[in-house]
């Protein structure tokens, strides 16, 4: 049960992550900080009553749903607008062919 550092290192060491896992966090973690931003600075000028409010009766729903409702649709416009820039890269024509996964 002696073992030695560099084989403690390597049990402890994490796994790298596949291409196609970098590429999603790549994706989502920018997208996810710019969706907060958006969402803060679009709820600091615009109440989130207006937006239903010449609707007519029926749309019935609370503050917190009309926040999370406009979150993910400021996360999926970030989030195309990423994968589309990591589509763009990934297919570029000067890409080095060591690069290619």
């Amino acid at each position: 049960m002696n073992e030695t550092p560099e084989q403690q290192a390597a049990e402890q060491s994490p796994r790298p992550w596949s291409t196609g896992a970098q590429v999603l966090a790549a994706v989502l973690w920018p997208s996810l900080l710019a969706a907060s931003f958006a969402t803060m600075l679009f709820f600091a000028f615009v109440d989130p009553e207006v937006l239903y409010e010449g609707a007519g009766n029926d749309i019935e729903s609370s503050r917190m749903a009309v926040y999370g409702i406009t979150f993910f649709f400021f996360w999926l416009i970030a989030a195309l607008s990423s994968a589309v820039s990591a589509y763009l890269i990934h297919t570029s024509p000067g890409r080095a062919p060591d690069r290619d996964a």
